[in-house]
């Protein structure tokens, strides 16, 4: 029983200081988003990423677009018609400023 316990407890601390490192540099995020348009299914797709990030920072992108306190880099998204509408993958990079 302790040798469960303490295993317990050192890969909760393993996975709690591998947190904070992702969270002091950059991270990449990626996200499907389905719309009527390729330009709106990309928006949708950077919205998801952002609450991946952090929801915190979701009312500041709705808003004005902007990511505040992050680098965004290496946006890529390829997208394909779906039916009546068009699909997109997209990837980005989220850096702490």
């Amino acid at each position: 029983m302790k040798t469960m316990t303490l295993a317990c407890a050192l890969a909760a601390a393993a996975i709690s200081l591998g947190a904070g490192a992702a969270n002091a540099g950059c991270v990449t995020k990626g996200a499907v988003a389905t719309s009527g348009s390729a330009d709106s299914a990309k928006w949708f797709a950077m919205e998801t990423m952002v609450q991946q990030v952090s929801w915190g920072l979701w009312p500041g992108f709705l808003a004005n677009g902007q990511v505040a306190g992050y680098k965004v880099t290496n946006k890529v998204s390829k997208c394909k018609p779906d039916g009546g509408m068009v699909t997109c993958h997209s990837r980005a990079t989220f850096c702490t400023k």
